[in-house]
């Protein structure tokens, strides 16, 4: 078996034993391996109705057939399971290097089920499997986790190439904004997901292994990988600005169209985000480069911060952290951005669901609709102070924080107040305005996971123009753009590869070195096919689970306000315009439902 290596480590805590199973090849045909293998055992081994936080509900870790095998940014291993924030099937990107560390154990999945009666890890170290006690890591900040066990290993060469995804404080109290960390940065589109590896007393998992991967055409995968690599650091954005900043470099490019959110949505930030350009960040932190396994961009950029108020080694702000932690909740210090992230790094928090959370209750309280007094807790737009005390208060559910982690939507309700959240199936909004962004606006309704931009990048060529000209105010063709970019971002999750590289590279670019991994001969249309099956996997499971065509939508604020400032002043959301064209493309009807003949055409009949 070339790229895959077949096999699936199946772990029941309850019980404290283990067993490996091999993988049906037919699975792997359907749906490839990483997010789409995850998302097809979880659909079939799960109730969707389960409870998140329960010990039925299952964690599954996947790895894609590319991954460890040196195809280019080659990385990415997804993190499956039910969101105890949203409810919807949820599904992390974890970068750097535990998956390809994963591959080389020699496993492609890890199925966690059951419940430990006391907190444990999981230790996958050359061959040898065993579930250890973690009550000594119990309580510990993530940073402190991974330091700890690696000195506690008897072969210190060993410990450097032995690889943690963890939890902090946040997920041990099953904080439903916590998420999980891996390689010491967070894991992205993760939010509830920490909670569940803490329901589940699971404190990390460890992984070193020692095994080889083989490719079907080994001469043609390496011209191809060099080919690709070539390209790669000769297309500006992806020798450069990524290289440079990171996708930090974002900023000044969303800040031009008006497309960065300021204050809870309530104004783009225009005139607020001078001040925090990429020149900026580069004159508050000094950056150090790091690229995930099989990555020449090297977009990680990691970065010390020392203060009076706060003093530790992390991520840089990306552009996330700092539409999120920062314009989103009025703030414009970077140093400030640059501790909030490193704060939800270390505490286990998700940025983006928790940026959005403290954005809402900053809102209640400019309104008058809440005051300190109710919340027990200082939330002021623009007050960074404010903000670092909420974030260390919420991980560790201390005083009335534990109100905050529940998550904006149940904020906003609990004061009858749910127009003033901004997000969509429980998730709150990733940091791009979708009256300035229709595209990504159609795509934060319809995403199986929530409102995340890492699901479908269709701002590469909304903002970024890479591959065509396309105007980010005009609805045309925008269904056509989100559906492509939904299936492409499913495949590419699910070969195990980023996709930043479509900054530099065409989706058709990687066939090729597709074929020549895994001895396939598939074409672009055939993989993109592939990644439309794993959509409507994902969407029969969310309709199980409660959701309909009703959470297909957007705050009302974005349907009815206009833009007040900057470039995209007086745009809305043409989402009810979108809506039908994008089901019509999808094989649904008119109430979102995937139509009988499109499940047969995918192969998804009974689902």
């Amino acid at each position: 078996m070339y790229g895959w290596t077949g096999r699936c480590l199946r772990v029941n805590l309850t019980e404290g034993k283990h067993r490996v199973e091999e993988i049906d090849p037919k699975l792997l045909d359907k749906f490839l391996g990483g997010r789409g293998l995850g998302v097809k055992v979880y659909s079939d081994e799960v109730d969707p109705q389960t409870d998140p936080l329960g010990p039925e509900n299952k964690l599954i870790f996947v790895s894609g057939p590319l991954v460890g095998t040196g195809a280019v940014t080659g990385a990415s291993c997804n993190v499956v399971t039910k969101s105890a924030l949203s409810g919807t099937v949820a599904c992390a990107k974890m970068r750097g290097h535990f998956g390809a560390e994963l591959k080389f154990a020699g496993f492609d999945m890890i199925i966690v089920e059951g419940r430990a009666e006391s907190p444990v890890i999981l230790s996958i170290l050359d061959d040898k499997i065993n579930v250890r006690p973690a009550l000594e890591y119990w309580g510990r900040i993530t940073s402190e986790t991974e330091d700890v066990f690696k000195k506690n290993l008897d072969d210190k060469w060993a410990a450097r190439e032995t690889y943690l995804v963890s939890i902090g404080p946040a997920g041990e109290k099953l904080v439903p904004l916590a998420n999980i960390i891996n390689d010491g940065f967070l894991s992205v589109g993760g939010a509830g997901i920490g909670a569940v590896m803490g329901s589940k007393n699971l404190k990390a998992i460890a992984v070193k292994g020692n095994h080889s991967l083989s490719v079907a055409d080994g001469d043609r995968f390496v011209r191809l990988v060099t080919t690709l690599t070539n390209k790669l650091n000769s297309a500006p954005l992806t020798s450069r600005s990524m290289t440079t900043w990171g996708s930090a470099f974002f900023v000044d490019l969303c800040y031009q169209k008006g497309v960065l959110p300021h204050r809870n949505f309530q104004a783009a930030a225009f005139t607020e985000s001078k001040g925090i350009e990429t020149g900026a960040l580069s004159n508050a932190f000094a950056l150090r480069s790091r690229g995930c396994f099989a990555c020449p961009i090297a977009c990680l950029k990691k970065t010390d911060v020392a203060t009076p108020f706060f003093k530790g080694r992390g991520m840089a702000p990306t552009y996330l952290a700092i539409g999120a932690l920062g314009l989103n909740c009025g703030i414009r210090d970077l140093t400030t951005i640059g501790m909030a992230s490193i704060i939800c790094a270390e505490m286990g928090l998700d940025p983006l669901a928790t940026g959005g959370t403290l954005a809402t209750g900053m809102e209640l309280v400019e309104k008058g609709i809440a005051s300190r007094d109710t919340l027990k807790l200082e939330l002021r737009f623009g007050q960074g102070e404010d903000l670092l005390q909420a974030l260390t208060l919420t991980a560790t559910k201390k005083g009335h924080a534990k109100r905050i982690g529940k998550g904006a939507l149940a904020l906003a309700e609990e004061y009858g107040q749910s127009k003033r959240f901004m997000g969509v199936k429980g998730l709150p909004m990733a940091p791009f305005d979708p009256r300035s962004i229709q595209g990504m606006g159609l795509h934060f309704a319809t995403c199986n996971y929530g409102p995340h931009h890492l699901y479908a990048y269709t701002f590469i060529e909304e903002v970024l123009n890479v591959h065509e000209e396309v105007d980010p105010w005009e609805p045309e063709g925008k269904p056509e753009l989100v559906k492509r970019y939904q299936d492409m971002a499913a495949v590419m999750d699910s070969l195990g590869l980023c996709n930043w590289p479509l900054m530099g590279l065409k989706f058709n670019n990687f066939v090729p070195m597709v074929n020549s991994c895994l001895g396939t001969d598939y074409r672009a249309d055939d993989l993109l096919r592939i990644g439309e099956r794993i959509w409507n996997q994902e969407r029969l499971f969310n309709m199980r689970a409660g959701f309909d065509h009703t959470h297909d939508t957007l705050p009302e604020r974005f349907l009815i306000e206009p833009i007040q400032d900057g470039p995209a002043q007086g745009q809305i959301s043409k989402l009810e315009e979108m809506l039908p064209k994008y089901y019509d493309l999808r094989g649904w009807s008119e109430t979102g439902e995937p139509r009988a003949d499109t499940l047969q055409a995918l192969e998804l009949e009974g689902q």
